[in-house]
């Protein structure tokens, strides 16, 4: 069975990169507004690092969206065929 692995730190990155641009910021200006550096910011948006309780809850607020939107994964087409193979293999064993 294949194992489907989030790299969590990534992923939550990704995430603030995309909502941080949606709301028309550059780095600069979140990381004043969150009180951290532009280079914490970059390390936190790469997911070289995470971000504490404090500052996602920060990050919740300046870019208006919910903590479960910085922690979501856009599922993509490739994820379902994977997940219908899976599925279809393992009705085909149960028959």
């Amino acid at each position: 069975m294949e194992k489907l692995e989030i790299d969590i730190p990534k992923l939550f990155g990704k995430n603030v990169q995309k909502y941080r641009k949606l709301a028309g910021l550059t780095q600069t200006e979140l990381s004043k507004r969150l009180e951290i550096t532009q280079k914490h910011l970059s390390i936190i948006e790469t997911g070289s690092q995470f971000a504490s309780a404090s500052l996602i809850s920060k990050l919740c607020v300046q870019l208006n969206v919910t903590p479960s939107a910085l922690f979501g994964e856009d599922l993509n087409q490739s994820y379902f065929d994977r997940l219908y193979a899976r599925l279809a293999a393992h009705i085909e064993n149960k028959m």
